[in-house]
């Protein structure tokens, strides 16, 4: 098969475009804020080391992950830095997968190609994106995964290496085995299986063959030996992880004890039913398939396979698919006697996922070895034809998936780009309080030299002799795939609250929803008195129909009236939809569809934009959520704005009807509006 072309990489790229646009919108969320105080700067080596030791012995013993945590947990703050430790995790996958291709013997340029096309299909794929868009769950879940891969190549890597370069290959796959353990216990125990099947087979080839090769081949005795000793050294790391005192004060801490284990196993072979074959849900079987192929064709001509062989790649296909289903269960049964069962969270059966599909590639090439009459019928058409039935089918699948699709709208119709300047102004309006707030000579507050100078600090409670902080409730609260849910819950005292005020320097943080009275007092306020004059909306007779009189924008600060003056940040100055009517009783949900305007920071150009937004305009109606409409017409709503839907009930204001549509700041280029799920109804911003 030829080297991809030019227009394949173009293509691939720009299919990566949404995922890596997105690592630019990146913000402190959940187990982030603790991090960023256990680091006293960024790459901290030794509060690294020291918090594997504290965490071996009080916690648990992932001790990759805690190193990491630590060295890297400036990057919780650091916006860019952020991006780049996810974007380096990401791009994990995509060396192991052009490892994998190497030592295939395919080609640089090709392997390349490979590793690019194997992080896209990761992405477009997984279960779980945004574990991908948050550094914590990034340095745990995607690691875990991107690590088994690469030591699933630095496996096959020894296994094919020269007899000169073995002992050179086993200490690279040793360092590498021994912090694959350390992120997690499914990477750990995903590492001794892929060593286990890796002596099996080894011994298998051992007993089949004779001392005859030459000496710059590894014989199969000594592949045996290098196999066996990677495997006793990844077996002892597992046993290090695995037997830290922490783990057991964790549980007590947590109150897992024998009762609720036995209640937990009774229940893991249901939960084992139940996440282990999430493979099959998704474009994942056939991906993993086109894939394959994609990587044999790519190896040039087709080797001549011995029965050897053959028998060898039957051997590899069932210990592969034998290893994942003893994994699965082995993990579900550890899952069943911890505090967090495998199906409570979704990030974890999606992590399965993963190694389930690393397990089936294995599995194919295998069998592809023993059948190989399949490999040389393939060989016989044209190979540029041959990569285009492969190729196509395999983007045009990663193209309708739903990460895909969501993640383009989002970084398309400014959706991300909203969302961190909102964040953005949150965190330095915060972080301008708490810097005002801390003494010159303030003592260090983070990572070891705080624990020195404030010993008992990091048991975190709200002081009241520092500013209480309140902050707007993001809205939109979800943006896929780089915000789920609002960071700042709405009680100081609860996770993660103390530790963002901590690191912030503030007594206490939380979030609340902005107060529509707010808009309805400005709009009832006496022209004289108001600081901005409402702008009056012109209405379509179907909202006049629905009962719907008057409209307006209004510019209002909605902090709710409860909080103190001095709490209240400027994040929540909004520009508010306002509509009144007579029987506002009878509206349940209300969703307005943003159009924002042009900006070159969005993803697609500004030609585009605008090109969209115009259409759009153009319509005085577009069809609702319940609605049937063309898919022209959804590529352009998908990317001229942005739908922001609410329960009205909330937002009531005697015969006024007020939700917020963006920043005071930012007024959008057009509004439509729908009322009970009915069609997207074109407000009337010729005045704005």
């Amino acid at each position: 098969m030829p080297a991809p072309g030019w227009g394949w990489w173009v293509v691939v790229v720009a299919l990566l475009l949404p995922f890596a646009y997105a690592f630019g919108f990146l913000f402190p969320r959940g187990d982030d804020f603790d991090e960023v105080t256990r680091a006293m700067f960024p790459f901290d080596l030794p509060g690294g080391l020291y918090e594997v030791a504290r965490e071996w012995l009080t916690w648990s013993g992932r001790y990759t992950y805690h190193f990491l945590a630590v060295f890297l947990g400036k990057a919780g703050e650091i916006r860019p830095l952020y991006g780049l430790v996810c974007t380096g995790v990401a791009a994990l996958f995509g060396l192991g997968l052009f490892g994998l291709a190497r030592v295939v013997n395919i080609r640089r340029g090709p392997a390349a190609f490979c590793g690019l096309l194997g992080v896209l299909v990761v992405l477009a794929g997984h279960q779980s994106l945004p574990n991908f868009y948050l550094l914590t769950d990034a340095l745990t879940m995607g690691l875990l995964q991107a690590m088994t891969l690469v030591f699933l190549w630095m496996v096959c890597r020894l296994w094919a290496a020269p007899a000169a370069e073995a002992r050179k290959a086993r200490r690279q796959t040793i360092i590498v085995g021994v912090l694959t353990v350390g992120v997690f216990e499914h990477s750990a125990l995903a590492a001794l299986a892929a060593c286990t099947v890796a002596v099996l087979l080894a011994l298998a080839d051992r007993f089949a063959r004779r001392e005859t090769e030459p000496d710059v081949t590894q014989s199969a005795r000594t592949r045996l030996r290098h196999m066996g000793i990677l495997w006793l050294w990844i077996f002892g790391a597992l046993l290090f992880s695995f037997l830290a005192p922490g783990n057991q004060v964790r549980r007590a801490a947590r109150h897992i004890g024998a009762d609720v284990q036995l209640r937990q196993l009774a229940a893991a072979f249901d939960e084992w039913r139940q996440v282990a074959f999430w493979f099959f849900d998704g474009l994942w079987p056939w991906a993993v398939l086109l894939l394959v192929l994609l990587l044999r064709g790519m190896r040039g001509q087709c080797p001549i396979v011995s029965k050897g062989t053959a028998r060898s790649g039957l051997l590899m296909a069932i210990l592969a698919v034998a290893a994942y289903l003893g994994l699965s269960a082995l993990l579900t049964v550890l899952h069943a006697l911890s505090d967090v069962t495998i199906s409570s969270t979704g990030k974890l059966p999606a992590g399965l996922t993963i190694i389930s599909a690393y397990a089936c590639g294995f599995a194919l090439w295998g069998l592809l070895n023993a059948l190989p009459a399949v490999e040389r019928s393939l060989a016989r058409l044209p190979q540029w034809a041959l990569m285009v039935a492969l190729l196509i089918p395999l983007l045009a699948l990663l193209v309708s998936s739903s990460n895909w699709r969501n993640t383009m709208t989002n970084a398309a119709n400014g959706s991300m780009l909203h969302i961190g300047l909102q964040l953005q102004e949150r965190y330095d309006t915060l972080q301008a309080m708490g810097d005002a707030a801390q003494p010159k000579d303030a003592p260090p507050r983070f990572g070891l030299l705080g624990e020195i100078y404030r010993p008992g600090a990091r048991k975190r409670a709200v002081d009241p002799s520092l500013p209480m902080a309140v902050v707007q409730r993001s809205i939109p609260a979800t943006v896929f795939p780089v915000q789920m849910d609002e960071a700042l819950p709405a009680q100081a005292e609860t996770w993660p609250n103390l530790w963002a005020a901590w690191m912030l320097g503030l007594g206490g943080v939380y979030s609340a929803p902005p107060v529509a009275s707010a808009a309805v007092a400005v709009l009832e306020a006496p022209a004289d008195m108001a600081a901005q004059k409402p702008l009056a909306l012109g209405l379509p007779q179907a909202l006049q129909d629905a009962g719907i009189d008057a409209a307006w924008l209004v510019r209002a600060n909605g902090a709710p009236s409860n909080v103190q003056p001095t709490a209240a940040t400027t994040t929540f100055s909004d520009l508010w939809l306002v509509l009144h009517g007579q029987d506002i009783s009878k509206i349940e949900r209300i969703a307005v569809l943003r159009l924002n305007k042009t900006d070159w920071r969005r993803l697609i150009p500004v030609f585009l934009q605008q090109f969209a937004a115009s259409h759009i305009l153009e319509r005085q109606m577009l069809a609702g959520s319940t609605g049937g409409s063309s898919v022209y017409q959804q590529i352009l709503v998908a990317v001229a704005g942005e739908q922001i839907h609410f329960h009205a009930e909330g937002w009531k204001v005697g015969e006024y009807l007020a939700v917020p549509v963006s920043q005071a700041v930012s007024a959008p280029r057009g509004l439509f509006v729908s009322l009970n799920n009915g069609p997207m109804l074109r407000l009337d911003l010729s005045k704005l």
